[in-house]
């Protein structure tokens, strides 16, 4: 009979695997500046440059009148057409017109009052773009 006391195992002194504290920070640092850059990229999405426009206001007068009042913002020298609209709770466009800047103007303040098939929710002014030159 074998008295003898079991023999330990043998220890391993490799290296442990892994990406470590360095590792980690560095692969954290190169996802922030990532995301950053991805965040001024959707931030800018769909903007033209030099063109703001601004919905100041909007008032649903009744189940088919819909009052708005924006800004827009434009280089003088350049014709820019946006578009105010009137919404429903699904964001379906119930009334649309067209506003166009004409050159020589930095800009436009206005209020218009849109007629809509049914009450709208809200009002907006978008798709601020220059103007084809033709």
């Amino acid at each position: 009979m074998d008295t003898s006391a079991p023999e330990a195992p043998a220890t391993d002194h490799r290296p442990a695997r892994g990406l470590g504290v360095l590792g980690w920070i560095v692969i954290g640092g190169f996802a922030a500046v990532l995301a950053g850059g991805w965040a001024v990229i959707m931030a800018n999405v769909g903007q033209t440059p030099g063109i703001q426009s601004q919905t100041i206001a909007w008032d649903v007068r009744d189940d088919r009148t819909v009052t708005i009042t924006y800004q827009i913002a434009k280089p003088r020298d350049e014709t820019v057409r946006c578009v105010v609209d009137a919404y429903d709770e699904k964001f379906v466009i119930l009334a649309s017109h067209d506003v166009t800047v004409p050159a020589g103007r930095s800009g436009l303040s206005a209020t218009e009052t849109l007629t809509t098939p049914r009450r709208a929710t809200g009002a907006r002014v978008k798709d601020c773009r220059v103007a084809d030159r033709g």
